[in-house]
């Protein structure tokens, strides 16, 4: 039996993204998913990588840093898949005009007269131009990243460690990394509660010119070399008490007879910034997207919950442990809760977690998964 140094389990932008970092460090990499590579939010996304506007913080700092390093990285990965042509950010309830015109990133207003100069297709509509966004191909992508591992197409039901190694569905691997997504985690880990959300991407045929992405409540990519645009949203919240992720969007019961509704939905918000000629939908995908609470992504080893509160009880009490001090699952590690922005965060958070597991780097708190632990085990 083979035995590898990394099993990685789920197959989407993170999951993918690690594969790579860890075979590039010559280390042999398998990866599992149930439904393929990228069959799952993933596949279904519609991979707009673009800025995150407004006031500098440390979640849009965040957001931003990764994208500089994940476009950059695509461009040199697969530039065939990347369509990197600026986006367009028009005001909403959540980016008034305020909050887009007064933010640190770089960028251009278009008033309406400069818009439909560029294009005689698009509404009355103003907005701020942001040079650095592209629009990419996630499949191609994923596979790209893979393409020297190992992959199985398999559903794990259990997870076991024996004798310094962890077994799978017959795969054994010294190191296991969970990047499943909405998808249920195999181990108790409690403080990572992730709350999926529901996305929807449609790609369409027009005659129309959209010379770069559009960004309002929802995205309308640009022409990609496919012949098609992309126009995609996130649109609800599921609460995960009431709801587990068995299986893709597609075959959800609750979303799998709605797609009518759902597609007139998003080309009439289309409609609203710019006319599409001879339209024809041509592929519909649906994915739940990870989130947990503070939409920041997790990544780093998995602690063991109940296993550290029993050796520092007082942690409830909000005593200050060393995070060496916590009782971890044996070579074990997690990178999950990428959100909507799964191909910006992707690749950025897999080369930390690599640095983190190879070279002992730090992982940035905001980003860790001692900040969820101790959080939950404080409020316990």
């Amino acid at each position: 039996m083979k035995i590898y140094d990394y099993l990685i389990i789920g197959a989407g932008s993170a999951g993918c993204s690690t594969a790579y970092f860890l075979h590039k460090e010559d280390k042999s990499v398998a990866v599992i998913d149930r439904e393929g590579i990228a069959g799952g939010a993933s596949g279904a996304a519609g991979a707009f990588l673009s800025p995150l506007p407004g006031k500098k913080n440390l979640y849009n700092t965040t957001v931003n840093d990764a994208l500089n390093f994940s476009i950059d990285f695509y461009e040199k990965l697969l530039p065939d898949a990347v369509d990197k042509k600026g986006v367009l950010r028009v005001a909403n309830d959540n980016f008034q005009e305020d909050k887009l015109a007064q933010n640190h990133i770089e960028h251009t207003y278009f008033d309406t007269k400069k818009i439909q100069y560029i294009s005689k297709d698009f509404r009355d509509i103003d907005g701020y131009f942001y040079e650095n966004a592209a629009v990419i191909e996630p499949i191609q992508i994923c596979k790209e990243l893979t393409k020297e591992c190992d992959f199985y197409k398999e559903d794990i039901k259990e997870l076991t460690f024996k004798n310094g190694y962890y077994l799978a569905n017959g795969i054994k691997a010294k190191n296991i990394i969970l990047s499943q997504g909405v998808s249920s985690h195999l181990v108790d880990i409690p403080y990572v509660t992730i709350s999926p959300i529901f996305g929807l991407r449609i790609d369409v045929k027009t005659t129309s010119n959209v010379p770069f992405n559009i960004h309002k409540s929802i995205s309308v990519s640009t022409n990609k070399r496919d012949g098609n645009i992309s126009i995609g949203a996130t649109h609800e919240r599921h609460d995960s008490s009431k709801m587990e992720c068995l299986t893709t969007c597609d075959k959800c019961s609750f979303y799998v007879n709605s797609d009518d509704m759902q597609i007139n939905t998003l080309l009439a918000q289309a409609d609203e910034l710019i006319k599409l000629e001879n339209l024809e939908v041509t592929k519909i995908y649906k994915g739940a997207r990870a989130t947990i609470k503070s939409y920041f992504p997790v990544i780093g080893k998995v602690v063991d919950f109940e296993a550290s509160l029993k050796k520092h009880p007082s942690i409830k009490n909000g005593t200050k442990i060393p995070q060496e001090s916590l009782e971890y699952y044996p070579n074990m590690y997690i990178i999950n809760a990428l959100g909507s922005r799964g191909f910006v965060f992707g690749p950025y958070l897999a080369k930390i977690l690599t640095e983190h597991i190879l070279y002992n780097t730090q992982i940035p708190k905001e980003l860790s998964t001692q900040k969820l632990f101790y959080k939950m085990a404080r409020n316990k």
